[in-house]
């Protein structure tokens, strides 16, 4: 009976343990609507934490509508990195989008891809409505 009990807890360990390997990356942070005024900025924070043994390097983006956020002149990213114990690092990507227009408006998705094991991750959706942007119907006429 002892024999039994010892090797289902080995079985119970070894699971946990392989689940835990297979947690290579993971991205942080809340769903919102956000609702900026025209002209203003807007932050999007995205924490990405990863296992950096198996990760290797980890790419971190904000994107809108599956397309990355590029243009310098628009966009302005900080990058800020933490080792939050063992293999383990925190990542926390900030994109400011610069002086809003009413093409801002739309969903945004952080994504993250490790390159060494080619895991890959999404984010929730972040909405954002640029407030003036909408013409009323006294103003159309």
């Amino acid at each position: 009976m002892t024999w039994f009990a010892g090797l289902v807890l080995l079985s119970v360990i070894l699971c946990v343990s392989s689940a835990k390997e297979k947690a290579t990356l993971e991205l942080r942070y809340q769903r919102a609507t956000l609702n900026p005024s025209r002209g203003s900025s807007v932050k999007l924070s995205c924490n990405a934490v990863y296992n950096f043994k198996l990760c290797g390097r980890l790419h971190v983006v904000w994107c809108k509508e599956n397309s990355e956020l590029m243009e310098l002149s628009k966009y302005f990213t900080t990058v800020n990195e933490t080792i939050s114990g063992g293999d383990m690092r925190r990542r926390q990507v900030v994109t400011e989008i610069l002086d809003l227009t009413a093409e801002d408006s739309g969903r945004y998705q952080c994504t993250a891809e490790c390159k060494e094991s080619e895991d890959t991750a999404v984010g929730l959706t972040i909405k954002v409505e640029v407030k003036g942007t909408v013409m009323n119907e006294k103003e159309e006429s």
